[in-house]
Formats: structure tokens, C-alpha cells, sequence
């Protein structure tokens, strides 16, 4: 759950004063673009709006500490860093150019510097997101929903004693951002634990980062992390659940596969996940297709059909060419 930290009028007033002036004065500023520091330039502020990463720096040099830097990103996953913190970074979010609902998550990096905290904007509230003093694990997930198609990030730096501290800090945190197709679904948590239907399961088929036909084979709840370690003894692997892409963010990118020899050959288990709230049972002897795919990270499960289901429905779509994709 995430907590609420309401805010006075006063605190209000003054934040969107703050962004109201610094968004103004880079209007401004376009023209003379070259003459600006690189923490604050109207360029920073031009190009970030049609790029999934950013990468800026606050300012060693002003004596202001409640100084916000705008970021404005339209992608649907990217990673936010933050040299040398200071005063407040304000990231907003949007899922493409258009103002499709979404849900939203990210994923600190363990080396982000302690004297940060991020919030989620609400109406008149900053809802606590991360803090190093929150006693959660630094792998969970943070996640939120978008408020009329987008949703802005607050990234507050404390004050540092000195410049040397600061020098050494550094905030990074990737985002994930996937569209829903009504309102409803960001009111209710239970979406991802809903089977997916027929139709769903042959477009997820087709989009999905990894397919494997196997049983479960062990069932972890891990109450820290907010999920379910599904582990999976692989009878079939369709599409090998490997991400290449998680690596830069400092943590480990790679699923857990575990190999051993039987007498039928190499068998692999690999290690997946649910959604804690889901409340996933194992199935013991059932054979199910589990598709997924990479979420910061983690690989988790969209859709796991029992197995017979599947065939049922592939046999289907062959026969009436409703198949989006080629189906093995």
C-alpha cells in the first residue's frame, strides 16, 4: 500500500509556485539556449520529450536547495538518472503521445544515494513512493496508476552538509509503464490476477517475452518483494525467458535457470513470478503454458492456461486463421 503524506495549503502553494517560475523562465530562455548552465537548460528541456531515458545533473554551484528540474518522458519504460541531487526533480510520465490510462511501476537502483525520498503527485498530496528509511527492500517494486493519462514523480534531495557529499550521489531508477483499455481496471489490484480469456491468450502468445510449457514445480511467497516465485520445471521452453536489457541499472538481469541431469536428459527449472496478491496455488501433476513477460527486471507471468486448454484453443484459431502469429 502506499502512504499518504498530506501536504498544508502553504507547502502546496509554494511547490507549483516554484514549478510555475521555472517553467516560465525556460520559455524565456529558448532564445539564448548556448548561455544557460547544462543543469537547467531550455535545450534539457526541449529534447527530454521525446526520449525514454534522461540523464542530467543538479546544480553544485546555486545556494538554493528547493530549485525543481522539469523532465517530461511519453515512453513506455526507460531509466531516470540524477547526478549530484539537489533541490527536486519533477519526472512526469505519459504512455506515448496520447492520454491512455496506464498502471505504472519502478525499480530503484541499490546504489541510489540515501538522502532521497520520491513521491506520486495526487490532488494536493505527495504520496510516499521510496524512501532508503521505509523498511522495504530495496527490489520491490513501486507502483502507481496514471491520473488523466499521465503521472508526475517527485524526487526530493535533502539538504548535504557539503558539496563533497553531494559530488557522490547519485539517484537512478527505471519505469514501466503499461496502457489499460478502461479506467476500471486502475481501480481494482485484481487485473493481473484475472485468467486471461481465449482471445487474450492468442494475442498474448504473439507478444509475450517468453513461453514455457511445464509444472510447477516449487511455490515461494515472498512477502518482502510482494510476489510469488513460481519455480518451473521446463518440459518445453517456446521462447527462452533471457533479458539483456535490465543490466545498467546495477541489478541482476538474469532469471533464475537451474539445470540438472536426469536420465531423460538436461531438464531446467526456471524461476518466475505472480503478483503476491494473487494468492497462486501450486498445481501438483498439471502441465500449463506460461506466458510472460520482463517487468523491471523480473519476468512475470500474464497468462498460464492449463496446458489441455491451450491446445484446445491454438487447434481453434488454426483451423478459423484467427491466429495472430505463428503458433507452435
Amino acid at each position: 500500500m502506499i502512504t499518504t503524506m498530506k501536504l498544508s495549503s502553504c507547502c502546496v502553494l509554494t511547490y507549483y509556485k516554484t514549478m510555475s517560475a521555472i517553467v516560465w523562465m525556460t520559455l524565456l530562455l529558448i532564445p539564448s539556449i548556448k548561455c544557460l548552465p547544462v543543469s537547467y537548460t531550455a535545450l534539457n528541456y526541449q529534447q527530454i520529450s521525446d526520449v525514454c531515458d534522461w540523464e542530467g545533473s543538479g546544480s553544485i554551484e546555486t545556494d538554493s536547495d528547493r530549485v525543481i528540474v522539469p523532465v517530461y518522458l511519453r515512453c513506455s519504460h526507460g531509466i531516470v538518472k540524477w547526478l549530484y541531487p539537489k533541490g527536486g526533480l519533477r519526472v512526469v510520465l505519459k504512455h506515448g503521445t496520447s492520454d491512455k490510462e496506464f498502471r505504472g511501476c519502478i525499480r530503484v537502483a541499490r546504489n541510489t544515494s540515501k538522502s532521497v525520498r520520491m513521491y506520486v503527485e495526487g490532488n494536493q498530496q505527495l504520496h510516499k513512493l521510496y524512501a532508503f528509511d521505509d523498511n522495504k527492500d530495496i527490489d520491490l517494486l513501486r507502483c502507481f496508476v496514471s491520473n488523466n493519462g499521465k503521472i508526475a514523480i517527485f524526487v526530493e534531495s535533502e539538504p548535504s552538509l557539503s558539496n563533497d557529499l553531494i559530488y557522490k550521489d547519485f539517484v537512478k531508477f527505471s519505469y514501466d509503464l503499461q496502457s489499460v483499455s478502461s479506467k476500471e481496471e486502475l481501480i481494482t489490484d485484481d487485473e493481473e490476477c484475472k485468467p486471461c480469456d481465449d482471445n487474450q491468450l492468442l494475442s498474448q502468445y504473439c507478444t509475450s517475452d517468453f513461453i514455457i510449457e511445464g509444472s510447477i514445480n516449487s511455490l515461494f511467497h515472498n512477502k518482502p518483494l510482494e510476489r510469488s516465485e513460481v519455480t518451473v520445471r521446463a518440459h518445453r521452453v517456446i521462447k527462452d525467458p533471457v533479458d539483456n536489457t535490465y543490466q545498467t541499472l546495477g541489478h541482476n538481469n538474469s532469471v533464475s535457470v537451474d539445470a540438472i541431469i536426469s536420465q531423460y536428459g538436461i531438464v531446467k527449472h526456471y524461476t518466475i513470478y505472480r503478483p503476491l496478491r494473487c494468492r497462486t496455488k501450486a498445481g501438483s501433476g498439471t502441465e500449463f503454458l506460461f506466458i510472460g513477460r520482463w517487468l523491471l527486471g523480473s519476468p512475470v507471468i500474464s497468462c498460464a492456461p492449463k496446458l489441455e486448454h491451450w491446445k484446445h484453443v491454438k487447434s481453434k484459431a488454426l483451423e478459423s486463421g484467427t491466429n495472430e502469429c505463428q503458433l507452435f
